[in-house]
């Protein structure tokens, strides 16, 4: 059941009908179908299952028995927490699951006393996120070093 109620501007979604877990146990395979339905690259089913048993938590939306979108978080579970890889499957984006996850995400880091919650993400995306209280500071750059692992 959802945490929050959300208007769906698309029609034929019951956005009171999606179902919002916390689980951490979701098929891999499942996982990267949705992953390649909005255009990320193919990743390990082993690397996907281990990303998420590392993870402090795992939020996922399902409508029936479809994953329809889900988001993780990593961190020390003290000091602050990094979202990542939030997802929705195209049909369903802009319906309000995306706000959901990450929604119900954030309770449940406050409820663990997480005082600083980070993220990453695309300039276009900005704007979602800043409606669900993420702030932009440009004082502050976020810098990342690949290691080749995917190249």
């Amino acid at each position: 059941m959802a945490m929050f109620k959300s208007f769906s501007p698309k029609k034929n979604i019951d956005i009171d009908s999606i179902r919002i877990d916390d689980i951490k146990t979701i098929s891999a395979e499942m996982v990267q179908g949705l992953y390649l339905s909005v255009g990320w690259q193919y990743r390990d089913i082993q690397e996907i299952e281990a990303s998420f048993d590392k993870s402090i938590l795992v939020v996922s939306a399902w409508d029936n028995e479809m994953l329809i979108g889900i988001g993780r978080a990593t961190g020390d579970g003290i000091f602050n927490a990094t979202i990542w890889d939030v997802a929705v499957r195209p049909a369903y984006q802009n319906s309000g699951v995306g706000s959901l996850i990450v929604k119900t995400m954030l309770t449940k880091l406050n409820d663990y006393g997480i005082p600083l919650i980070t993220l990453y993400t695309e300039w276009p995306k900005k704007s979602f996120y800043s409606k669900l209280g993420f702030e932009f500071n440009s004082n502050i750059i976020g810098m990342y070093k690949h290691n080749n692992r995917y190249k």
